[in-house]
């Protein structure tokens, strides 16, 4: 269905816009359909390149009194409605350099990129069909992005249990921080028994995985969702004054995320059945874990 606006919008020649880039280490990368290594500490940033024939643009829409024209970038978080505030930037002729950073507290699983060219001011003179209101879109898309779910990321290593002294007969273990404040990075650690083979091949599938290796991975990430859930949950009252990139201060996102009431889980006679029903249920809903049809 063609998008029908009640004012002369520009052609579609007179638009040239690329398609995003994220920034990796220090290089720019297409931006996928899902970002592999995501996860709740990952800042997307992300830039993009839209074309202008100006000229062309106000020729066609009535708007060759100088009218104001901005670029608004945002994003939309899918499963809980959150919107951003827009990145405003003036139109230009030619080649308009576009950024934007997505923060990873409030993203969710699933988000839509959005680009909108807008009207800058009110137009009290405009004449029939041409735009009037301020913030009225002339040209727009929307890209969407999955972040979480079988394509994100968790640090994990391939380890004999016997030679470290767990139980062989465990598929993985989950290493947590030794404390709220140390850095984030590295302070979580998934290991996977390499005794486990089939565990360890559907860990090591990638983009090849089986719907057999994603349902184990996705019960596997249940289980660590739980983990770090819990732990959180047993140090509540500590980790709201933790460092931003502290080990407390992302295991209190995840589980903000995943328990929205998250307080009230902290009683010391919580039914634990009832925490883990829960928690099962909100780490599906951001998308970590087994998805039901």
């Amino acid at each position: 269905m063609r998008d029908v606006r009640p004012y002369f919008v520009p052609p579609l020649d007179s638009i040239d816009a690329s398609d995003w880039q994220r920034l990796v280490d220090v290089e720019w990368e297409p931006l996928e359909a899902w970002v592999e290594e995501w996860d709740y500490r990952t800042h997307l940033r992300l830039r993009s390149s839209v074309g202008v024939r100006l000229t062309a643009l106000r020729s066609t829409t009535g708007l060759m009194d100088g009218t104001p024209l901005f670029w608004a970038l945002g994003w939309r978080a899918t499963e809980s409605r959150l919107v951003s505030d827009p990145v405003l930037s003036e139109v230009l002729d030619g080649d308009n350099a576009l950024q934007l950073e997505v923060p990873p507290d409030r993203a969710g699983a699933t988000i839509l990129l959005t680009r909108r060219l807008v009207l800058g001011r009110n137009r009290v003179h405009a004449r029939s069909g041409e735009p009037r209101w301020a913030g009225s879109v002339l040209w727009s898309d929307e890209t969407m992005v999955r972040l979480t779910g079988h394509g994100s990321a968790f640090p994990t290593e391939i380890v004999d249990f016997r030679t470290i002294g767990r139980d062989p007969r465990a598929s993985w273990y989950l290493e947590l921080p030794s404390s709220p404040d140390v850095a984030a990075m590295g302070s979580f650690l998934l290991l996977i028994n390499s005794a486990d083979t089939v565990l360890v091949a559907a860990v090591s599938a990638g983009r090849r995985t089986s719907e057999a290796h994603r349902v184990l991975n996705d019960t596997m990430f249940e289980g660590v969702v739980e983990e770090i859930v819990r732990w959180a949950i047993a140090r509540w009252s500590e980790l709201s004054d933790c460092e931003a990139d502290s080990a407390g201060a992302s295991a209190r996102i995840l589980t903000g995320r995943i328990l929205p009431d998250a307080a009230r889980w902290t009683a010391p006679d919580v039914d634990s059945m009832a925490l883990k029903a829960a928690v099962i249920a909100g780490a599906r809903s951001i998308g970590f874990g087994r998805r039901l049809s």
